[in-house]
Parts: C-alpha cells; structure tokens; sequence
C-alpha cells in the first residue's frame, strides 16, 4: 500500500508540474492581440515554392506557359504595382529588433509583439521607412521548458510595418531560439526514473529587449509615388491623420 501510495503522489506531481511551474514565472510584456496561428496558409519560416498541379491538362499547361512568357517579354509589369509607381521589392530583407524581451516561459504562441527598426529602409534615396519605426512580429511557436528534458522554443516571427506615408507593409521570416534538453532522454520504466524525470527540465529561451534579427517583404509593396514626387510623398514633416472640422456654438 506504501509504495502504491508513492506512485499516485509522484504521478499527481507530474500531471501538476507545468502548471505550477508556470504559476511561478514572470509574464514578460505582450499585447492583447493574438495571430491564429492554426490558420496561416503559409510557415513564415520557410522557402516559398511553387508546388506543381499535375491534375491541369495539356491545354492549360501551354497557357500557362503562354502567359509566363507574355509576363516574361514585359518587364515593367510587376504584380501588385501600378506602372510608374516605386515599390519595395518582394524579398527585401531588412533588420529590426525586438521592443520587449521576450521569452518561452511566457510567450504563448500567437501573441503580438512590439518590434522596432534597427536601421533607415530606403528606396531610391528616399527614406521609406525610418529608424526607429514601431512594427508588429508574433510568436509562431512559443512552449516553455519542462520535465522530462522537454526543451524551450520560441519562434518570433515579423508581421507588418508602415511606411512614412501610412502604408502597410507585410513582413515574414525572423528568428528561431530552442533550448537544449536536460539529460536527453528518459525511460519511464520504474518510479525512480519517474521521479528523476520530473526534476530533469530543458533550458528556456530568452531574448532581452533589444534583440535584433532579419525580416523579409513578403508581397511587392506599391508606395503609391512615382519617382519625381516619392521624396515629397515620404516628407516626415507632413502632418497625416485623420481631419475633422468641429463646427463651435
């Protein structure tokens, strides 16, 4: 009845050790916003490629062919963008760095978080979107260290910034942390091992404010200028936002 006893108590602690262990922790700052992950088409991560339809008939394929190749013969036509127009360049990689610190401890997946830009982004001579500019990323996997070796991860993942002129720019890519395992792996196959397990915890993930990593455009990005007035389209000096006039009695 003894030992019994032990083994009910020691599988009890195990079923409560991330949740007490998370009771303990700090929360690092996130905003209220979260990103359903679940339902992304894409892994913000990975290489995009184009996966081939073997379903379409001959037909089909020698329009598509056809239509590449009209795409290919017009090079000023560029997806996305009005002709004439500057843009920022599907791919365009640039550095930012994080607002808050941020670990797997706390950071659930899904969770917006603040990031800034490391340096000027410019287009054409003409600053687009300055130093210091205040984006969003979110965590695409946030799980905490634990028992049994289990590893942090944490993978922060950009999301958009704004030009100077207000528009939206779409980001991917950004930076992937995992901790190591505690004495790799361990059998279960007595209450000592058990015991021993629980006690054996992976290593978090942390990243202080100020930590700096890659984003990627993820789409072409119109900047609704052409080239002789982007310059005036991206003055800082130009007071934009909404303007109402308030009629006084």
């Amino acid at each position: 009845m003894v030992k019994k006893g032990i083994v009910l108590a020691v599988c009890a602690l195990l079923l409560s050790n991330t949740m007490v262990w998370g009771s303990l922790e700090a929360q690092a700052a996130v905003r209220d916003e979260m990103v359903n992950v679940s339902q992304l088409k894409e892994n913000p991560f990975e290489d995009e490629q184009v996966k081939p339809n073997s379903n379409i008939t001959m037909k089909e394929k020698v329009a598509q062919l056809k239509e590449q190749e009209a795409k290919n013969s017009n090079p000023l036509e560029i997806k996305g963008v009005l002709l004439g127009h500057v843009y920022i360049p599907k791919g365009t990689k640039f550095k930012v760095e994080l607002v808050d610190a941020a670990n797997s401890k706390s950071n659930k997946t899904g969770q917006i978080l603040d990031i800034r830009m490391v340096d000027n982004l410019i287009i054409n001579n003409v600053v687009v979107i300055p130093k210091g500019a205040v984006g969003t990323a979110y965590v695409y996997e946030g799980q905490k260290a634990a028992g049994f070796g289990r590893k942090g991860v944490l993978k922060i993942a950009g999301k958009e910034i704004s030009t100077i002129n207000g528009i939206s720019v779409p980001l991917r890519r950004g930076i992937v942390g995992m901790g190591s395992a505690d004495g790799g792996a361990v059998a279960v196959a007595a209450v000592v091992s058990l015991v021993g397990g629980i006690f054996m915890k992976g290593s978090n993930i942390d990243y202080p404010a100020g930590t700096d990593f890659e984003v990627e455009v993820k789409n072409n990005v119109d900047l609704n200028a052409t080239p002789n007035d982007l310059a005036k389209v991206m003055d800082p000096s130009i007071v934009r936002g909404t303007s109402l006039t308030v009629a006084v009695q």
